[in-house]
Order: C-alpha cells, then structure tokens, then sequence
C-alpha cells in the first residue's frame, strides 16, 4: 500500500472512530517499537493483553477487540500473528515507520493528544453517547405521564448510565477551560434527569396500562366463574 492510500485508510479510520482509534494505534505502535528495541524473537509487532493493560493505565478502561478486528478486516492495517487460548499477537501489515508517519503527517488529533487526560475524558464522554440520552431524556421529561416501560428504562439509565456521567463531569471540572462543552452538556443531562425523577416522585405516570392490566384481571376472573 502507497504512503497515501496509508494515509486515506487511516484518515478514513479516524472519522468513524475518533480519538479511540488514535490512542489504540499509538499506544499499539509504541509497545511494538519497544518490543523491536528488546532484540527478542516474538509472535507479532504487539499483543492484546499488552495493549489493554497500557490503555487502562493511561484511565481508558475499554476492550478494543472489536475495533482490531475492524482494523483487520476492513482497514488491513493490522492482521493476527498469534492466537491461542489465553493470548493473541497482531503485526502492522506495513512497516510501523510508515504507519507512524502517516499518523502523524495527517496532523489529526494532535491538540487532543497534547493532553492524554482530557484527550480520555472525551472518548469516555463519547462512550456513553450523550447526545442519544439528551434526546431520550429530553422526550421523557415533555411527555405529560410516562409509561412503565419509560420508568423501567429511566430506572436503569439512573443506575447504570448517569453515575458514569457523574464521574467524568468530575474529572473534567478539572479542565473547565478546555472541556466548557462537555461539562454543560452532562449538566443538561443531569437536570433532565433530576426534573424526570420529580415527574416520577410526583406521581406523573399513565395509569392506563394499570387500568387495562386491571380489566384484563377481571375478565380473567369473570372467566373462571361462567
């Protein structure tokens, strides 16, 4: 593959999948430019336990099999070398000096990079997708009664999705300056979901689908009786 063909795949890569693919790959060129500087005959260029544990040590908790594979089979940037019950090894199909020189002469990302910390507290934010759940939230909080399916979905939003956005607002206040958009965008969220709780707490719930499981029962009474 000709330098600008890299170059195009890699640009291409970057649009669908952001600062998660950049970090991935530099972190996954960098273990393979060490593991060279070792002299030690090895199954690839990197491995994935590796890679996980780099990720997770620079505050990224994230599986990237799914985006390797993607990577493998779509990109060919990289293929499996190795693979076994309890590990498996990738190589670049192209010299890593030309992968890292594509990365680089494209310029994306660098201002993100400069700052590994705020660079992860966006992935972790686009992660969690706040656009679908401002949308979601701002659906419920106009409807007039919510149904049981929308409480049942909110409850699970409220513990499982929101403490999340909790802990990256936190971790971003620490760059107010620098993530003013992100930190007012999981705010909105949170007051939605605050005045979604009031609608709940205040009885705002459409009783027609307890109404209707009540008939239904009565019928089913009735039934038993003829």
């Amino acid at each position: 593959m000709e330098l600008n063909a890299l170059r195009a795949s890699i640009l291409d890569a970057y649009h669908r999948y952001g600062q998660r693919f950049l970090l991935v790959m530099k972190i996954a060129i960098a273990i393979a430019k060490e593991n060279k500087l070792r002299g030690t005959t090895l199954p690839g260029d990197f491995d994935y336990k590796n890679l996980v544990e780099r990720l997770s040590a620079v505050g990224f908790s994230y599986n990237p099999s799914l985006l390797l594979r993607i990577l493998e089979k779509e990109y060919r940037l990289v293929e499996t070398s190795y693979k076994s019950s309890n590990q498996r090894w990738y190589k670049f199909k192209y010299d890593i000096g030309y992968v890292e020189m594509a990365i680089n002469s494209l310029g994306i990302g660098n201002e993100e990079l400069e700052d590994p910390d705020i660079a992860i507290i966006k992935i972790q934010l686009s992660s969690l997708r706040p656009k679908y759940w401002l949308n979601k939230l701002k659906n419920w909080s106009v409807k007039e009664r919510l149904s049981k399916v929308d409480m049942k979905a909110f409850e699970e939003f409220s513990f499982s999705i929101l403490p999340k956005f909790v802990k990256v607002l936190k971790r971003a206040e620490e760059y107010e300056e620098a993530l003013f958009v992100e930190i007012n965008t999981i705010k909105e969220i949170i007051q939605l979901a605050q005045l979604i709780a009031e609608k709940m707490e205040h009885g705002d719930v459409n009783s027609s689908e307890t109404h209707t499981n009540s008939i239904t029962l009565t019928n089913f009474q009735g039934a038993q009786h003829i």
